[in-house]
Formats: C-alpha cells, structure tokens, sequence
C-alpha cells in the first residue's frame, strides 16, 4: 500500500480551516471493529487518537470500545445529547471498485457505514477519511472474503501513519497543542 501522505495532509488541512467558533468540539468517530482485519483502522487510529488530552476533542471508537454497525446510531444519538454543536469527523476502511488500495480519500457530507456488507447507516460529518483496504465486489461474501484477507500489518502501519498525519495537522492548526 501506498498514498501520498502529504496531499492526505494537505487536503485535511483545508478541510479543518473550516471550523468556525460555532463548533463546540471536533469529534471523531473511528468506525470498524477489532475482530476483522480488513476493518480494523478505524479502532486503531482512534486508539492512537485517544491519547491526544484536549477537552476539545473527543474520540469514539477504539480498540478496546469499537464504534461499529451495531452501536452507531447509539453512540451518534449520545453526542447530540451530550454536545450541541460538535464538528464531526468520521474515519472508517472503504472497499474500492478500483485498484487503489492505500489510498485515503476526503469528503464531506453523509457517509455510509457497512456498505460492502450490504448494511447502512446514513449520517453526516464534515470530514470523512476513508482509508481504501481493498477491492469491492457485488456480493457480500466476496466483500467480506476481501476484508479478511487484508494485510494486519498493513492496516495497523496504514492506521499509525494516518494519526500521525492527523495529528500533525491538529498541532500546526493549534487545536491541540
């Protein structure tokens, strides 16, 4: 695998300049689960997240406390009942219908969370990170074969150097220090 970290950099710093004083916190909502390969960035770059200590920032979803199909709307529930106005940022691994694996792709907007296994929760975010794992196919059992054989040792290096990158950019922005 392989990305140009610095346009990822880039493209998340110009996504971040966005926060305006109406933000009440920066949320990330690092969505997988431990128990497949193929879906573990999300927990992990959360765990890496979950050191960062700045009250304005929150974290959901970690290694030890997956964010996950099963407990999304829950825990998107709480966070409007906890923070009335919270800038989201929604990290999550993404199958491709192209060969692009290592690639990181941002948007802005809804996201869909479950998707190659043919389930879906709907949200929105201001930033959505989806780090490409592997290809997509049009069934389920072929999207989840494709998830388990994914590299763990790739996953967790891709998940160390996107918490870098994400951090990097949150100290140059001086949200966190």
């Amino acid at each position: 695998m392989s990305y140009n970290y610095q346009r990822f950099r880039q493209d998340f710093k110009q996504k971040l300049e966005q926060i305006n004083q109406n933000y009440t916190q920066i949320v990330f909502l690092c969505i997988g689960t431990n128990k497949l390969a193929g879906d573990c960035i999300g927990p992990v770059v959360g765990s890496y997240l979950s050191e960062i200590q700045n009250e304005f920032i929150q974290v959901y979803g970690t290694i030890e406390k997956n964010l996950n199909f099963s407990n999304a709307r829950n825990v998107i529930s709480n966070i409007y009942k906890k923070t009335q106005n919270p800038y989201i940022i929604a990290i999550d691994a993404a199958l491709s219908n192209k060969n692009n694996s290592g690639d990181v792709v941002i948007s802005s907007g809804y996201i869909k969370i479950g998707k190659a296994l043919n389930k879906s929760i709907c949200f929105y975010s201001n930033i959505n990170i989806k780090c490409v794992v592997g290809n997509y196919y049009n069934t389920q059992e072929e999207n989840l074969k494709e998830l388990k054989k994914v590299s763990l040792k790739d996953n967790l290096l891709f998940a160390k150097d996107i918490s870098a990158e994400i951090r990097n950019v949150l100290e140059k922005s001086h949200i966190y220090v």
